[in-house]
């Protein structure tokens, strides 16, 4: 049997980062499924990236009453759309990952690391307005430039890609763990989780059957529809139909918010012509958006396979912030509805904990409990607790190469 140094679980943006550091001593396991899912029961924004049914999700689950579905990509760098092509830094005043970072000196010295790697545009307050202790800011977003993937690495090393899904490890005996896949098993020293807190978890759920649940949080948007008194600002150089916003007090971020022309392709077939013939009246007066707010997430947890229960937090303490999204009225955008989601996502996923025979442990803490966090390692966003409102991906990528970094030089010294 062959034994591999390193596989690396997952091939989003934060697997195929960590697969290009230890490229010449791993595989990457995708996450692609034979089996077809149906792309009816996805986010619309993802909805339009798909075909009626796709491979591209290695898992999907709904909750009871069939409200709130999860997934994972199986796509080698993720389905990344605007959002997540935002590489915003979180200044000192924001969450950021201070559990792996230690200092915000450490982790903006990381940040540049990333910014060599992933070219993006600078972020830059494009116009502002004070509202009493409030400025209402228009933001450029830093929108990465370059393609988080490159086919070239893809290509030369199309024999460590491994289109297949992970179901569990075992751990064989000391340094030597046997990964179960849908297709076959793999044999290796050390696993590296990088399928985001839901792959993770539901690999841990396969894994281990002492666990009762799996749980991790996610920012919780709410839509706002409303009509144009004026165009104070100007709209953004890189997308014409988007604009971005960010409400703040004392350098601190309250409110997150991004506002824009209705897309007609979200509603059923049957309204889109009359809706696009009326197109340029109704995106010259209204308009709908979302926005995040300070502290408040959902919080996901995964019993089994098949049952999740979510709940939103925060909700009912963080009022003052969520009324603070009137003062857009400010700025021309007056608000008709501000729709509170449930289950709404914002695919900021991050915090994964996990209840072991009745304890409730980090993902890192288990592992340790397991005596396998010399061998199982976690570099996404799931050993992050907290995070700010701003899209995450650059800072979770900073964090991926900041423990692989970490991980390398320590074997190097082993050897």
């Amino acid at each position: 049997m062959h034994i591999y140094k390193y596989i690396i679980a997952g091939a989003g943006p934060i697997g195929y980062h960590v697969f290009n550091i230890f490229k010449d001593k791993s595989i990457m396991i995708t996450g692609f499924t034979k089996k077809k899912i149906s792309s009816k029961n996805l986010h619309p924004k993802i909805k339009l990236q798909v075909n009626k049914y796709t491979n591209k999700f290695s898992d999907l689950y709904r909750s009871e009453g069939n409200e709130f579905h999860i997934y994972s990509s199986s796509e080698i760098g993720g389905n990344t759309n605007y959002w997540g092509k935002k590489f915003f830094d979180y200044n000192i005043n924001d969450p950021w990952p201070k559990e792996i970072f230690k200092s915000y000196k450490v982790y903006e010295k990381n940040l540049r690391k990333i910014d060599k790697i992933y070219h993006s545009k600078k972020a830059n307050v494009i116009n502002s307005v004070n509202a009493g202790k409030l400025k209402i800011n228009q933001i450029q977003p830093p929108l990465v430039t370059n393609s988080i993937v490159k086919k070239s690495i893809i290509n030369k090393n199309s024999n460590k890609v491994i289109q297949d899904r992970i179901i569990s490890f075992r751990k064989i005996k000391k340094n030597l763990f046997i990964i179960n896949t849908e297709n076959t098993n793999f044999y290796c020293r050390n696993l590296i989780l990088c399928a985001g807190p839901i792959g993770n978890a539901l690999i841990l759920l396969r894994s281990f059957i002492k666990i009762k649940y799996v749980k991790f949080k996610d920012h919780n948007p709410r839509v706002l529809i409303g009509f144009r008194i004026k165009n104070f600002f100007i709209k953004n150089d890189n997308n014409n139909q988007v604009l971005d916003f960010e409400i703040v007090k004392n350098n601190k971020i309250l409110n997150y918010l991004t506002i824009y022309n209705l897309n007609f392709n979200h509603f059923k077939k049957f309204y889109r012509p009359l809706l696009s013939f009326f197109k340029n009246i109704i995106n010259k007066f209204f308009y709908y958006g979302q926005f995040w707010v300070v502290d408040e997430y959902n919080e996901i947890k995964i019993i089994n396979n098949e049952t999740i229960q979510v709940n939103g937090k925060n909700k009912i303490k963080n009022k003052k912030n969520i009324y603070l999204i009137n003062n857009i009225k400010k700025i021309g955008l007056n608000i008709i509805k501000i729709l509170s989601l449930k289950k709404a996502y914002g695919f900021h996923y991050h915090c994964l904990e996990v209840n072991y025979g009745g304890q409730l442990l980090s993902l890192n803490k288990f592992l340790n409990k397991m005596r396998m966090s010399k061998n199982i390692y976690c570099f996404d966003s799931s050993v992050i607790s907290k995070i700010g409102i701003k899209p995450p991906t650059k800072t979770y990528i900073a964090v991926a190469n900041y423990l692989a970094e970490k991980l390398a030089i320590a074997s190097l010294k082993n050897k």
